[in-house]
């Protein structure tokens, strides 16, 4: 009489490890369709703006916006006109100049692989390590604006919940990379153009990390490209930044002096 109950048993293990494979094998599966599915949303954003040969020149470009800021959270909005330029893959600086109560304030940051610099007023003087970093983090995250990491190595892609961005449905991608905090963007559903970016920063005037969202808008073509031209920033719900572009330049390659410390 024992002996049947034994083969039955045997039979009960072998059916849980089939069922258990079986299981693995359909989640695998659903792992890659939603991979699928997020690599072509991105795919269909670079088509709609211009291809992958005009996506490139987004890697080695400058633009110039104008507008609204808030430095601290309670104070009132600050004019300000910012200069971002990319020499992609490490080279990164920001200018800005702020029309504050006191008069203009002007700042430049920029980091070249792992060093960075500030300039403040005419004050120079290096990042700290920790700056750099977050300032790195910051830069991978606009960086994957350009969308040409869909052919690079070490992304891993997932299709999150629709929202409505600016009254339109728009459909997200989550992106996933070791060392980097995660990023989502968002692409509005029957344009395919990139109208939001999701993610988390360290603010320094609240000493803590907080939701950055960023939405793009009104989006016209120059060179080939589809390019936004109003951009809004908000962190924790609240506005941060407000402004129009005014200029965009696109560069086959920039000379290093560009980023250097003064």
């Amino acid at each position: 009489m024992s002996h049947p109950r034994i083969v039955i048993h045997g039979q009960t293990k072998v059916m849980k490890r089939l069922a258990g494979t079986f299981c693995l094998l359909i989640l695998s599966t659903s792992v890659l369709f939603a991979e699928d599915r997020a690599r072509a949303i991105i795919e269909r954003a670079i088509q709609v703006q211009g291809g992958p040969t005009n996506i490139a020149k987004l890697r080695t470009m400058q633009i110039e916006v104008e507008g609204t800021t808030v430095l601290a959270p309670g104070e009132a909005e600050t004019p300000v006109r910012l200069i971002d330029t990319w020499q992609m893959p490490d080279q990164y600086k920001t200018s800005a100049v702020f029309q504050t109560a006191d008069g203009k304030v002007s700042q430049t940051q920029a980091i070249v692989g792992n060093q960075g610099w500030i300039e403040l007023n005419g004050e120079v003087q290096d990042l700290p390590r920790e700056a750099v970093s977050e300032m790195k983090e910051q830069k991978y995250a606009e960086d994957l604006d350009r969308l040409g990491f869909i052919n690079e190595a070490g992304f891993q892609l997932s299709v999150t919940q629709p929202i409505k961005v600016n009254g339109k449905p728009a459909v997200g991608v989550g992106i996933k990379s070791k060392g980097h905090r995660h990023v989502t963007l968002y692409f509005e559903a029957d344009s395919g153009l990139l109208v939001k970016r999701e993610q988390t920063l360290l603010d320094p005037s609240l000493g803590k990390e907080v939701l950055q969202e960023v939405i793009f808008s009104d989006y016209r073509e120059q060179d080939g490209l589809k390019h936004y031209r109003q951009i809004l920033a908000l962190r924790d719900g609240k506005k941060m930044v407000q402004a129009k572009v005014t200029k965009l330049q696109f560069f086959e390659t920039l000379d290093n002096k560009i980023f250097a410390k003064p």
